[in-house]
């Protein structure tokens, strides 16, 4: 007789994901809260709900767990902006919500305050900062096929080039990021700066 009820196991394969999944998730929120240098892998290991030798068995060290958590982030912003500027929108929908997501980005996104890390730490290790220049080239390369693609879709251009744009936008993140982790209790946004820089109405 076949049990109503089975129980379904997860392949090992899966579970290796949800567990990097879990432990990058608590990462995120280690970072976020205290800093490169304040984070320790025991408080990772203990908010992801694992023990220090699981979290070794993913990451090797610090650096390399925060460098997959920078890298995750961008792959994942890169994914929601692709989405923004698909084959099916036409030029207003996309900018209405490019813009929307640029509204929002300072209360939602951690990448921008991970970037100031990465800066700060990439100052002092050489080898950080070979890492860092690697992932801010490729950065740059995937923001500027997104920008190709939505200039061509507004039918627009931009105000300076393309290449010039990406590296000035993520700049401009990463500098607000920096000014609210100071000055916490202002109402500093980004947002109309990056929409001057996109060309983008002021909301």
């Amino acid at each position: 007789m076949t049990d109503p009820n089975p129980i379904v196991r997860k392949s090992r394969a899966a579970t290796k994901v949800e567990t990097r999944q879990r432990l990058l998730d608590a990462a995120r929120g280690v970072f976020t809260s205290v800093g490169y240098q304040g984070a320790t892998l025991d408080d990772i290991a203990a908010k992801a709900g694992y023990t220090k030798g699981a979290l070794y068995w993913h990451f090797p060290n610090k650096q390399a767990l925060f460098m997959a958590l920078v890298s995750d982030s961008i792959a994942q912003n890169m994914k929601v902006l692709a989405s923004l500027a698909d084959a099916t929108s036409d030029g207003p929908s996309a900018e209405a919500r490019l813009a929307s997501w640029i509204d929002g980005i300072d209360e939602r996104e951690t990448l921008p305050q991970f970037g100031v890390e990465l800066e700060i730490e990439a100052r002092r290790d050489p080898s950080f900062r070979a890492i860092h220049q690697a992932m801010i080239a490729k950065h740059e390369a995937a923001l500027c096929a997104f920008l190709e693609r939505y200039y061509a879709l507004v039918d627009r251009r931009p105000l300076m080039p393309i290449a010039d744009l990406a590296t000035a936008l993520i700049t401009v993140f990463k500098g607000f990021s920096l000014a609210r982790q100071n000055r916490p209790n202002s109402s500093i946004n980004s947002a109309k700066v990056v929409r001057l820089l996109m060309g983008m109405p002021i909301a």
